[in-house]
């Protein structure tokens, strides 16, 4: 048997025994192997061609082994030699540039229509971009909404935020959030917010990560029929991450804004043309799921549930905002 086949027999057979992990670098480069153990703040990781590595938790991620048809594995040995030499340079010494991680980001696109007895039109597009760095996680969204009903617009919505956390400690983080909206059939011209405030990990494990906090926002709302200015908003979060698998994720946020000031909104009778003032109560909830799976290193689809309620909105039936959506995503 040539040296070839034989190099390509005995990767597919350690590959085999190992259990079903792959270390993912913090510049991007991944080593399939077992895991050994956690200990220290420290990963142990054996490869088949590298041997046993000792990896910091801040510099590289245990995840599970995308289920790669084995067809794929079969390439030239001089050209994995390549991409594990690579890994190796990557792992000696470790340098600032391993603890910091590129920008990576998701473009996400859905659509749907329907004509019969009720004509339907609905599309979504929204932009994802993330990056970490030492003790920093900053994470940018974006996303347009709009739909129509009858060739009645149903949906107009615009909105983006950027988060910001550093952690303070193993499991306590500080963060800001900054976000902006506007909802042309909630009539909400402009509504900015800044919220600042701390959070706990509950969940910090290999497929589960979980965290709860509270902080304080300032909002500034200029609606139709509702008083024009800034408020302050007491708001409790929480977001939670499941890993099914090395392809299905599981991702769940809530927010709950409220403040013990209200908003007067203005209601005018056309018959009398009399002005009534109602002082609503000032809160909000969001929540917000997704399944993400992957179709391919690059591809994604994503379902999505997504709920909204702002009682301060004039509009009754604008103040509730209720979505299932899906949309195929491309990574970069």
């Amino acid at each position: 048997m040539s040296y070839r086949y034989l190099y390509i027999f005995c990767t597919l057979c350690l590959s085999a025994l190992l259990p079903a992990a792959e270390l993912q670098l913090s510049n991007g480069d991944r080593i399939t192997g077992e895991l050994i153990r956690r200990e220290d703040g420290k990963i142990y990781f054996r490869s088949a061609i590298l041997g046993e590595l000792v990896i910091a938790e801040t510099d590289a991620v245990v995840m599970d082994t995308p289920e790669t048809p084995v067809e794929s594995l079969a390439g030239l040995p001089p050209e994995i030699e390549q991409v594990q030499l690579r890994d190796a340079e990557s792992l000696r010494p470790p340098s600032k540039k391993a603890a910091t991680r590129p920008w990576k980001g998701k473009l996400e696109f859905g659509f749907q229509n329907q004509a019969g007895r009720k004509s339907t039109l609905n599309y979504t597009a929204r932009a994802e971009m993330e990056r970490s760095s030492q003790r920093n996680q900053y994470r940018l969204n974006a996303r347009y909404l709009y739909g129509e009903s009858s060739q009645v617009v149903s949906s107009d919505r615009r909105d983006a935020s950027f988060r910001w956390r550093h952690e303070i400690s193993e499991r306590i983080f500080g963060q800001t959030l900054t976000s902006y909206s506007s909802d042309q059939v909630s009539d909400i011209n402009l509504n900015a917010e800044q919220n600042a405030g701390f959070g706990y990990k509950v969940l910090q494990g290999e497929r589960q990560t979980g965290s709860v906090g509270a902080g304080l926002t300032v909002q500034y709302r200029d609606a139709e029929g509702v008083e024009k200015g800034t408020a302050y908003l007491g708001e409790v979060f929480q977001d939670y991450t499941y890993k099914l698998n090395g392809r299905l994720t599981f991702l769940q946020n809530i927010n709950v804004l409220y403040s013990p000031d209200g908003r007067s909104r203005a209601l005018t009778s056309g018959a009398s043309s009399a002005l009534f003032v109602d002082q609503a109560e000032n809160y909000k909830v969001r929540f917000n799921s997704s399944l993400q799976g992957k179709l391919s290193e690059r591809i994604s689809l994503n379902l999505r549930y997504e709920y909204e309620y702002d009682n301060a909105i004039l509009d009754r039936n604008g103040r509730t905002d209720r979505r299932v959506t899906s949309s195929l995503g491309y990574s970069f």
